[in-house]
């Protein structure tokens, strides 16, 4: 049978069910117990109707009219008989049975009509006395609570199931409540919209509305990060088409004058081959820094673990000193352990962008100084040049992607100090731009201490 799909009906034929069962099992054991009663009524009345024929001496109704008077009309008859005769008296029936020969009671069948009988025997087998009586009102008065039963057990399964009914309706309120709540988030801009938490409502539904209250939550979260990360992938893209457009139209200039003019002497052809290279390697940059802010802007969702920062400083200072050969880069004072909760490869991509933006921008084959210390609780990471510096007064606007200072060389792209900048605040860091100790930009990055 399938059940109903309201949970209002569901439970309200959950308890009609349970009062059914209830109720039949209590019926059966009324009923039985009602027969039991009656039975026993019957056969205390038995014995008490044979003693008094005994006393009356009336075993054979001779000339005694006690036993008819007695019995008349009562739904009983008595049987005495002996080996030679049998006499009743009574409320005898048409075809009355004989006489048993074993004492006792029994229940026994006459025209169809059960009759419960008691049988006395005398001390040497005679007389026998049998004493009977009908079952008939006994089996009235079961069959009339019988239908009592049914009757009231109808009504208090109808009464039951209104009143399941009407107490499941308000108790269900709640959940309607919770439903209309749900129905009402329909886009993304509602899943910041908490439900409802009903402080009246059953401890079951509150619950489920705070899973439901986390679910939504994460799935925020989770539409935050899709959001960002689509986001990023338009930025990238409308950075890109913008910031490639120069070096691709110097690109296109300079292949249609190698094209229009094929007898172009050695050295300006080697020129402008050397000129398409510096362009090609600016876009490279350019389609790196690009990546890297657009990873950045997504890192959210990348997976983060303790990070000995001062291991990734090693790895980014050696990894330099390789690419730019002439720059002399010092671990300046002392450089303690520290360890940042992060993702590693954020933390990598700013060192890197610190060293080379202090070898592109400071002084050419220049020196610098980089240190990793200990101050306030948190790791200070502090990498300073001897080239040119900042003026305070455009350090604000250096941090913006792709902007660049008055003394910029041509091999920057604008988005080094971006990259660090992001980078910094994704990890709960700041950045700070000074003057150094040599007169040139200094850069400071506080990270927390894992």
């Amino acid at each position: 049978m399938r059940l109903p799909g309201s949970l209002r009906a569901r439970i309200a034929l959950a308890a009609v069910a349970a009062v059914g069962v209830c109720g039949l099992l209590a019926g059966v054991l009324l009923i039985a117990a009602v027969e039991r009663d009656g039975r026993n009524q019957v056969d205390a009345d038995l014995r008490e109707r044979a003693a008094s024929i005994l006393r009356r001496g009336d075993a054979y109704g001779e000339g005694h009219g006690g036993g008819e008077t007695l019995l008349r009309g009562s739904g009983t008859f008595v049987q005495v008989a002996d080996d030679r005769r049998i006499e009743r008296a009574g409320d005898v029936p048409d075809e009355p049975p004989d006489v048993p020969e074993q004492r006792g009671f029994d229940t026994i069948d006459i025209d169809g009509t059960p009759w419960r009988s008691l049988t006395l025997v005398g001390r040497f087998g005679n007389p026998r006395l049998q004493v009977l009586s009908s079952l008939a009102p006994v089996d009235e008065r079961v069959s009339s609570i019988r239908r009592l039963v049914l009757l009231l057990g109808l009504s208090a399964l109808a009464l039951t199931a209104l009143a399941a009914w009407g107490l499941t309706t308000i108790a269900v309120r709640p959940l309607a409540r919770l439903r209309s709540g749900a129905a009402r988030i329909r886009s993304a801009e509602d899943l910041s919209t908490p439900l409802e938490d009903d402080t009246a409502a059953p401890d079951e539904v509150r619950q489920l509305a705070g899973a439901l209250n986390e679910m939504l939550g994460r799935l925020n979260a989770s539409a935050a990060q899709t959001e960002r990360a689509l986001e990023a992938t338009r930025r990238f893209a409308a950075d890109a088409g913008h910031e490639l457009r120069t070096p691709l139209t110097a690109l296109r200039a300079q292949l249609d004058t190698l094209a229009r003019n094929p007898e172009l002497p050695r050295e300006q052809r080697e020129a402008l081959v050397a000129d398409m290279t510096a362009e090609q390697d600016r876009m490279v940059r350019l389609l790196e820094g690009l990546q890297a802010l657009a990873r950045g802007e997504a890192a959210e969702s990348l997976p983060r673990e303790p990070v000995e920062l001062g291991d990734v400083l090693d790895g980014a200072v050696h990894a330099a000193r390789k690419r730019h050969p002439g720059v002399q880069y010092e671990l300046a004072g002392h450089v303690d352990e520290g360890t940042v909760d992060g993702w590693e490869g954020g933390l990598r991509l700013l060192v890197d962008n610190l060293l080379d933006n202090a070898a592109l921008h400071g002084r050419p084959d220049g020196s610098v100084a980089v240190g990793l210390e200990r101050a306030g609780g948190q790791l200070v990471v502090r990498v300073e040049d001897d080239g040119p510096g900042i003026p305070p007064d455009e350090r604000a606007r250096l941090l913006e992607p792709f902007a660049r200072g008055e003394n910029a060389g041509p091999n920057g792209t604008g988005l080094g100090l971006a990259i660090v900048a992001q980078q910094a605040a994704i990890h709960g860091g700041e950045l700070r731009l000074t003057t150094s100790r040599s007169g040139g930009l200094g850069v400071e990055v506080r990270l927390p201490d894992a």
